[in-house]
């Protein structure tokens, strides 16, 4: 129970915390600052998914659902943040990009750290 609790409110604080970081860095910064932005959001939510795991040893169904995937859902910091068709077409690949690195991050080291920590 407890495992659940912690997770939902993880997420409810990383999706807030996204989103404000995606509103003062991801659109506005230069193409380096956003990219190490964007890896080390992944590498944070992977970290924190892991430990909260470690922590807590849940089922492996509430491992799947409300661990990793709780943590996929979050790893994307601009999930939700605006409306895809309001994004003028210079602009779109970035926000695909935001979307997609840190995910990548968060798989990439979720699965590293399962297996090596």
């Amino acid at each position: 129970m407890a495992f659940v609790i912690i997770a939902i409110l993880g997420m409810y604080v990383g999706r807030r915390l996204g989103w404000v970081l995606s509103r003062g860095i991801l659109y506005s910064s230069p193409p380096a600052i956003f990219v190490i932005f964007c890896v080390l959001w992944g590498c944070l939510v992977a970290y924190l998914t892991h430990l909260h795991i470690v922590w807590l040893h849940p089922h492996w169904i509430l491992k799947c659902i409300f661990g990793f995937a709780l943590g996929a859902y979050v790893s994307i910091p601009n999930f939700g943040l605006v409306d895809e068709s309001t994004i003028p077409s210079h602009a779109f690949k970035r926000h695909e990009l935001a979307s997609a690195i840190p995910l990548w991050t968060y798989i990439l080291l979720s699965i590293g750290f399962a297996f090596l920590l």
